[in-house]
């Protein structure tokens, strides 16, 4: 099945481009889908999401103005993006929209079906077996040819013609409308819509005879010869004579519909009249001369226009106005005279009087403005006095009228400027201009100018009629005018200011908004457009920018009900892609028409051909227009894609559209080459505009180089039959063939260069790369420079020619002496199609032929007298020079002929790359019906002798076998081979990879590759399937420090772009993604590969050095190296492409290894089926990258390991190569000692090991800290357990967490805790597990020479002497801080820290009990234990040695840490039967004389009690609102602190701090003690608390680390600040505001614990709240462009900003984060 997917915005509406969709024809018996995607969390994605549509199945159904609704659905869990599903069965336009959103438009292409020619007129065996039934005609193939009906013979002989112009490779012929024509005999003029010029048929016939023979041509042309017909469809107009607008005035713009023209009109009648004028002036009608026509404009401005007194129309009647005002003014009584307003001045009067009292009545009378007298005269009133006299009163009154007339005076005197300007502009071009049409004598019935308005005759019909109705506006069209407005309606001036070039044989229709306004007039157009849909396959609207929308659409809809696969075209002169776009969209127009004669010299028609010609060549992607049709089972007569399985599902990601173009060479309407350039660049123009991957088409004369513009209103001869060797045709016939075989096919790539009047196009296949090579020389002028196209270079690829042809007019071809463009192997050939082979005898016909042409034909339309020099055997205008290099590649140079290669001339090449198996040299295609003889000079296997005159198949035979591709060879070509050995088994494949690689940033991140091996490429799988978890990190990543430091190398730097962010594939991938998504082969990354082949040596080079120390990664080394050393010999157009692919492939197959390792039942929701990973959801996608964070970040680094470098007695941590370790974050901690940090490991152990189920690395972490552990704590540095670091607090709980985490999820679960341990350093006798002393001894009982918690070096014996359980060591923490805890640290001083004073190195805690809370303090004011350890060290600032948040006393989160690891001891471990073996004791034993114990169940107890006391800052709920109320205040520990309490309803960050104020200052950190120990809380208090953090706190992609209310709040990180600010300098502020990540998963994990129990929260209300927090995320991780990491960053600045001090990736970002996403399934039951 195809799936077109569409990802909508956050409020459900499309973006960009993506608001109009073209689609290609579904198929009738499997039509394929249309999905819009809501990304999960976005404000359109709730539970009742729906999408509104008019979209219908039934084409007959169809009604724009019915909605229906298609819900979204979420997935089985609820958690997955919104999902609604159209099957698109029927062409046609239909719109859509997601609630109140911006809504789309789709436009899906007609099924166009032709009768396939070729099978039947074949002449050779070969074809015998061709499919003679119909093909269908994609919208690039079509050539279409325009004809004016009245210029053909009568309908019985059109069918000479139909075959004339399928031989000339036509398969649309497009007819001017044969509907009944008016007055002026132009087909655009239509009397009667309903009727068929009687001049078509060869006798009168009734019009159902009539419709019934037009038909059965039409269909003949289709069944018979292949074509299909259209017909222009004019609904804006009708002739000015039609009889029905007698009958039905009302259907135009006349003076009582329209009542504001009469201006216009009365303008048009003194135009009409002026004649008169100039008479009595004494000046000649007879316009000839500038000097003259000034006369005339003078007669104009001053005597026509003030006699017309067109002010009258703007402004107030100010004498009938003064008038009716003395009547009714009666004076003010005393005190309605106002002082204020009376200063105020005149304007300002005016502007009140105006707006109370001025109306516009009676539109289009004189004086239509008027006063209304009863609200002016309150006004006046209060600027006169009851003492005033009527006279000074009348004086006000008159001097406010003229001040509100003055704008209005003006404003009639701005259009009377314009009318001046555009009649005198008019009548210059109708009369003066040597290019215009020279009119003769001004009279009544040839005005100065073209007439606006249509006089209807007074007759019996009419006499009934007012004089107003009689007259009625003619059409036009206005220069760069607003198509959306109409230029008739109330709102414009169009007619009275001239702006309209008007057709005085055109009556412009009055539609007004819809049937009910005009009910005959639309009833009549649908007839006439029902009528043309039952007899033609497609629709050219013209007029269609002055058509209005909503006519146009009524009527489409009802051609469409009658035939749903209409194609409908049109020429838009907006000047606006944009508005472009709104009608296409609307209207479900499939092409417009563009002109190449609009081209100005070659740099503007190669821009042209380059915009309409696809996508460049080597293109990384595709379109979905391109998506192959043959894959959806079109019959194409096409071999070359399969057709996808309705098992498969391929989805192509939808990136919007513009709208289809139908370039043509030229217009009924354009000049011709003749007379705009050169006769000679008809052949080029034509040839070029064949070369572009849209429809194309030209107008019938063109070809035949018929000299000028034929006039549809004047020209009065017919058309000739064509002779088939006349004019271009013979050329152009194989290119248009070619035109729809590179259609039907998908050669969708194109490269155009233009060098002097020189152009090639080379047009190729994505897939097999061979094509066609087109250079034509332009003929734009006579004169022409020297200059010829540089030599053409094609790496490994061969030629043949297809056509070399140059035009010549008779002018060229007298004492012609230029060498032909082809010459023989032979004297005596025999003729072949297009006349003989010989270069005399050519000659000699060519100047026959001229002389025979000159004789004009008399009553037909000729061409010009020429001659085509053309062949398809042979070319001398370009040497082609094949050379073959000692590494076996070669290369094909083209070489431009300047003497023989004349403007006019072109020459076609057939192009393939070697290797590919598609070999043009077979000789089973010489098999042609040529005679043998000329077969044997069309020697394919052998070069032509003077390297001029490359040979090539003949055109007879081209033209069936541009319909049979090309010849597979036996011997495996090198293109062959890499399709092998990147799985494309068949060209589908090739075509898919493509489309993946296109995907956007969400969806790219799904897996591509499933379990399905049988679609991998060849040794991939088992490539990868070896890899461990730390291989997987040498081969997707490494940063530049980590391959310094294993292998000795750094990140490729690609020029131009900069250093990659990995070394491995992920790096590439970096770049890649975004470049082949919007297809930048301009990127660096392109130039670099097209350049030289070190990226790909990069690649394997690296990687084989890594095989010596991984072995695993050997394999997928050879893979690549095998793939690279073809693609290195490839063009370097392809190498890009390629180079990109084979990385894609492979990192996505990494990539499914990665995610494929995934262990656990409650890891599932990462990828819960690999089958169909495709359809992964976003939130699936983020779980995904999340947890490749893994792979980031745990690796084999040689300067950082577990443990000791092969010194840890036990197995498997012993590895002499080390053992691979989690970074803290990238690329900051990337290696040596500020690789593995305690507090960030086991922040994110379970995030990022345990949940994806790494048990394996989850455990060796545990032991390598574990086995360090000294003076009861963990370190923070590990240094691979060289020289850790003893300086955080905070450690050893979140090693207690990691503990407990894993034994819930590894499999061995609470059996962990027996797991032996062997200590890095000798611990204190009472530790000393399986001696008397454990548990016994006193700290102070340890022996001199023999004491614990001291530090042995490497080499020292007491290193692993002694062991502990996991359980003991646990123990041991616990204890060890119920006792105390005071040391000061190893090796203090600046060798440790070079910041810190001398007291900070002081580390102390200590838990207490007598007042019964149980809570655990420590650290100092110089030292900072917790996770915000910022260590000020700016000696300017003064803040050198003062930590920027000791945080000393009670933090808020190791308490709930500590209350965690109690629940689980009392609750889990202590429950168990065999505790005893797991844990060595059920309490801690305090210090002391009485030794009192305290049983782990009690201190649980005892913390959960007190909790709420020492921490809460109350503030009172009053009806759903918080509202302070510090009488509460005596029931919480406030005493010390309330001082400092600036917010409320929040939990303290510490208790008991050196610094009081710290302690009341609102950070996120209760939100870690509120995931872990939730039971620690009052509910109510913790939802006032996550609410406050969820509205000040909460940034994009971090916590607000400090509430920006607060003094110290700096949210912008510098850790280079060198300023004296204290508060910023050296980044002091690093935990005073800006905002990390790894508190967002532990907030959104609180949120959703503490409001799903909530009664008043609705689940999936909060489900859609938390997953719209973690859009930014989706997005974040997923942007490789703005993060090339692919990771979560440690930190952000003030509300998400990007912070460059930040490491891009951070272990416990992600992993937090993960874990929020993991609860979530919980919460949801998943």
């Amino acid at each position: 099945m195809i799936v077109f997917q569409v990802r909508l915005g956050s409020d459900g509406s499309p973006s960009g481009q993506k608001k109009f969709v073209r689609l290609p024809p579904p198929r009738d018996s499997s039509p394929f889908s249309l999905r819009f995607v809501l990304t999960a969390g976005t404000a359109a994605a709730t539970k009742d999401a729906v999408l509104l549509t008019n979209h219908t199945e039934d084409a007959n159904g169809f009604d724009r103005t019915v909605f229906r609704k298609v819900p979204f659905e979420f997935g089985p869990d609820g958690l997955g993006d919104g999902i609604a599903t159209l099957r698109i069965t029927c062409p046609g336009v239909f719109e859509y929209r997601v609630g109140s959103g911006e809504g789309g438009a789709v436009v899906v292409d007609p099924r166009l079906s032709v009768m396939n020619r070729l099978a039947e007129d074949s002449q050779s065996p070969q074809f015998e077996k061709m499919s003679k039934s119909e093909t269908l005609l994609p919208l690039d193939a079509i050539c279409v040819l325009t004809v004016i009906p009245k210029w053909m013979p009568t309908i019985d002989k059109w069918a000479p013609f139909f075959k004339s112009f399928a031989d000339a490779g036509y398969n649309m012929i497009h007819f001017a409308p044969l509907n009944t024509r008016g007055a002026s005999n132009s087909p655009y003029s239509i009397y009667d819509q309903l009727s068929f010029s009687n001049d078509l048929f060869d006798a009168a016939y009734d019009e159902p005879v009539k419709e019934s023979l037009l038909k059965s041509m039409l269909l003949r042309a289709r069944n018979e010869f292949g074509i299909l017909s259209c017909t222009d469809v004019v609904w804006n107009h009708t002739a000015h004579n039609s009889q029905w607008l007698q009958e039905h005035p009302e259907a135009g713009y006349n003076l009582q519909t329209a009542p504001h023209l009469r201006a216009a009109f009365e303008l048009d009648e003194a135009i009409c009249n002026m004649y008169t004028d100039l008479e009595s002036a004494g000046i000649s009608a007879a316009l000839k001369t500038e000097d003259h026509l000034t006369e005339i404009m003078n007669v104009f401005k001053d005597t026509v226009l003030p006699r017309l007194k067109l002010w009258e129309f703007y402004v107030i009647d100010v004498a009938a106005s003064v008038a009716s005002f003395r009547h009714e003014f009666v004076a003010g009584e005393e005190g309605s005279y106002d002082h204020a307003f009376v200063s105020s001045g005149l304007r300002v009067w005016a502007d009140t009087l105006k707006n109370a009292a001025v109306a516009s009545s009676n539109v289009g009378t004189r004086f239509n403005k008027t006063v209304t007298v009863s609200a002016a005269v309150p006004i006046i009133q209060r600027l006169t006095l009851k003492s005033d006299s009527m006279e000074t009163v009348l004086r006000v009154y008159t001097n406010i009228l003229n001040e509100i007339n003055a704008p209005f005076y003006a404003e009639a005197d701005e259009d009377v400027g314009y009318i001046i300007k555009n009649v005198w502009s008019r009548a210059r071009y109708m009369r003066v201009d040597p290019h215009g049409p020279q009119l003769g004598l001004i009279s009544n019935r040839d005005p100065l100018v073209d007439t606006y308005f249509t006089r209807l005759p007074l007759n019996t019909v009419t006499s009934k009629y007012h004089a107003d109705i009689m007259c009625l506006a003619n059409n036009g069209w206005i220069w760069n005018g607003d198509p959306l407005q109409n230029f008739a309606g109330p709102d414009s001036k169009a007619y009275l200011r001239r702006e309209v070039i008007a057709w005085g044989d055109c009556v412009k229709l009055r539609y007004g908004t819809g049937p009910s306004d005009n009910p005959w007039l639309w009833a009549h157009q649908k007839a006439y457009t029902e009528k043309m849909a039952r007899l033609f396959h497609g629709f050219r609207i013209d007029n269609c920018h002055s058509t209005p929308i909503h006519v146009a659409a009524y009527l489409l809809d009802a051609a469409r009900k009658i035939n749903p696969d209409l194609y409908v075209f049109a020429e838009l002169f907006t000047g606006s892609e944009e508005t472009d776009t709104k009608f296409v969209s609307k209207l479900g127009i499939n092409s417009l028409i563009r002109e190449a004669m609009s081209a100005w010299d070659p740099h503007e028609m190669s821009r042209l051909v380059h915009r309409y010609g696809g996508t460049p060549i080597g293109s990384l992607t595709s379109k979905e227009e391109y998506f192959p049709l043959d894959m959806m089972g079109h019959p194409l007569d096409s071999k070359f894609f399969q057709t996808v399985e309705d098992s498969e599902e391929i989805v192509v990601d939808v990136k919007g559209s513009v709208p289809h173009a139908l370039f043509m060479d030229c217009t009924h309407d354009n000049e011709t080459p003749h007379q705009k350039r050169t006769a000679e660049d008809t052949l080029p123009t034509a040839a070029l505009v064949a070369m572009t991957a849209c429809a194309v088409g030209s107008v019938k004369g063109f070809d035949e180089v018929v000299p000028e513009l034929l006039n549809v209103v004047t020209e009065t001869r017919k058309y000739r039959l064509a002779e088939e060797y006349e004019g271009i045709i013979p050329a152009k016939s194989i290119l248009l063939d070619l035109h729809a075989k590179m259609a039907r096919e998908g050669y969708t790539e194109i490269h155009v260069n233009q060098e002097n009047d020189f152009i090639s196009v080379h047009r190729i296949h994505p897939i097999t790369h061979d094509g066609y090579l087109l250079v034509a020389r332009c003929a734009f002028s006579a004169n022409h420079g020297d200059n010829v196209h540089s030599p053409i270079v094609l790496r490994n690829q061969s030629v043949h020619v297809v056509e070399s042809a140059g035009l010549r007019v008779q002018a060229h071809l007298k004492d012609s002496h230029h060498e032909p463009p082809f010459t023989s192997h032979a004297d005596d050939l025999p003729s072949g199609p297009y006349g003989p082979h010989d270069a005399r005898a050519i000659a000699n016909a060519r100047d026959e032929r001229a002389r025979l042409r000159g004789r004009k034909t008399i009553g037909a339309i000729a061409g010009l007298p020429c001659f085509l020099d053309f062949s398809a055997v042979l070319t001398t205008l370009i040497k082609t020079q094949e050379t073959t290099f000692d590494d076996g590649n070669m290369e094909t140079q083209l070489t431009i002929n300047g003497g023989a290669f004349l403007p006019g001339s072109i020459v076609l090449f057939r192009t393939w790359m070697n290797g590919s198996g598609l070999d043009m040299t077979n000789p089973e295609f010489t098999a042609s019906p040529l005679p043998t003889a000329l077969r044997t000079a069309v020697n394919l296997t052998a070069p032509p002798a003077n390297g001029f005159g490359q040979n090539s198949l003949s055109p007879f035979f081209l033209k069936r076998l541009a319909h049979r591709g090309l010849n597979e060879t036996s011997e495996e070509g090198k293109l062959e081979m890499l399709w092998r050995l990147m799985g494309v088994k068949n060209k589908n494949r090739g075509a898919e990879i493509m489309l993946q690689m296109g995907r956007d940033s969400l969806d790219a991140g799904k897996l591509w590759l499933t379990n399905d091996q049988g679609k991998w490429p060849p040794g991939l799988w088992e490539a990868v399937d070896c890899l461990t978890d730390a291989d997987i990190n040498i081969v997707l990543y490494r940063c530049g420090n980590e391959e310094a430091d294993s292998i000795g190398d750094g990140a490729y730097n690609i020029p131009g772009h900069g250093e990659l962010p990995y070394c491995g594939l992920e790096g590439f991938m970096s770049v890649i993604e975004k470049v082949a998504r919007e297809n930048d082969l301009g990127h660096a990354i392109c130039a670099n590969l097209r350049a030289g082949p070190w990226m790909m040596e990069y690649v394997v080079s690296r990687l084989k050095k890594y095989s010596s120390q991984s072995p695993n990664v050997g394999m997928i080394a050879k893979w690549f190296e095998e793939r690279f050393e073809i693609i290195k010999s490839f063009s370097p157009s392809y190498i890009p492409k390629y180079f990109l692919q084979v990385i894609f492939l492979a990192s996505s197959a990494v990539r499914y290894k990665a995610v494929s390792a995934i262990i656990g039942k409650r890891s599932k929701f990462i990828c819960p089926d690999l089958a169909k990973s495709s359809n992964a959801s976003s939130l699936q996608v983020l779980s995904q990258s999340l947890h490749l964070t893994t792979y980031q970040l745990y690796g084999r680094i040689p300067t950082t390991g577990l443990f000791p470098l092969g010194r840890y007695p036990d197995a498997p941590y012993n590895s002499p190569s080390g053992t691979p370790s989690l970074a803290a974050g990238l690329p900051h901690f990337a290696s040596r000692h500020m690789r593995c940090w305690g507090r960030d490991i086991f922040i994110a152990l379970r995030g990022l090991f345990l949940i994806p189920g790494h048990y394996d690395a989850a455990k060796s972490h545990l032991i390598s800290f574990g086995s360090t552990l000294r003076h009861g704590l963990i370190p923070n540095l590990l240094d691979q357990g060289n020289y850790p670091r003893y300086n955080a607090r905070d450690a050893s709980w979140w090693w207690l967490w990691g503990v407990q985490q894993y034994c819930k999820h590894a499999p061995e679960g609470l059996r962990f805790l027996k797991v032996v341990v062997r200590r890095r350093f000798p611990p204190v006798r009472r530790y000393r597990a399986g001696t008397a002393d454990y548990l016994a001894a006193e700290e102070s009982e340890d022996v001199s020479g023999d004491e614990g918690d001291v530090f042995v070096d490497t080499n020292d014996e007491r290193m692993y002497k002694y062991s502990s359980t996991i359980g003991q060591l646990c123990h041991e923490i616990l204890e060890r801080h119920a006792r105390g805890i005071d040391f000061r640290e190893w090796n203090a001083g600046a060798q440790l820290d070079h910041a810190m004073q001398d007291a900070g190195f002081r580390v102390s805690c200590h838990t207490r009990f007598a007042d019964q809370s149980g809570i655990v303090f420590g650290g100092n004011r110089f030292n900072c234990g917790t996770w915000m350890d910022k260590m000020g060290d700016s000696e300017k600032a003064g803040t050198k040695g003062l930590p920027a948040t000791p945080r000393d006393g009670g933090s808020v989160e190791i308490v709930g840490l500590l209350k965690a690891s109690l629940r689980w001891i009392s609750e889990d471990v202590l429950v168990s039967k065999d505790w005893k073996d797991l844990f060595p004791a059920d309490g801690v034993v305090l210090k002391g004389t009485n030794k009192k114990k305290i049983l782990f169940s009690e201190w649980n107890l005892m913390l959960k009690d007190s909790f709420e006391k020492w921490y809460f800052i109350p503030e009172e709920i009053v009806s759903n609102t918080i509202t302070q109320d510090p009488a509460t205040d005596d029931q919480y520990e406030l005493s010390s602190v309330s001082a400092f309490i600036s917010k409320r309803g929040i939990y303290k960050d510490t208790l008991g701090s050196s610094q009081p104020f710290t302690d009341v200052q609102f950070r996120p950190n209760f939100c870690v003690a509120l995931a872990v120990a939730p039971e620690l809380f009052n509910p109510d208090h913790a939802r006032i608390a996550l609410k406050l953090m969820k509205e000040d706190m909460l940034g994009p992609l971090g916590m607000k680390t400090l509430h920006p209310s607060d003094w110290a709040y700096r949210g912008h990180y510098d850790n280079a600040n060198d300023s004296t600010d204290g508060t910023v300098a050296h980044g002091f502020n690093y935990h005073n505001g800006p905002e990390w990540g790894w508190l967002v998963g532990f907030f959104l994990t609180a949120y959703l614990q503490f409001n799903s129990h909530n009664p008043a929260s609705e689940k999936d209300e909060l489900i859609h709240w938390v997953q719209g927090r973690m859009l930014n995320q989706k997005q974040h991780i997923r942007d490789l462009v703005a993060n090339p990491f692919a990771g979560l960053p440690e930190l952000t600045n003030a509300n998400g900003e990007y912070c460059h001090h930040s490491c891009p990736t951070q272990a416990w970002s992600s992993a937090t984060l993960l874990e929020a996403v993991a609860d979530m399934h919980d919460l949801t039951g998943n």
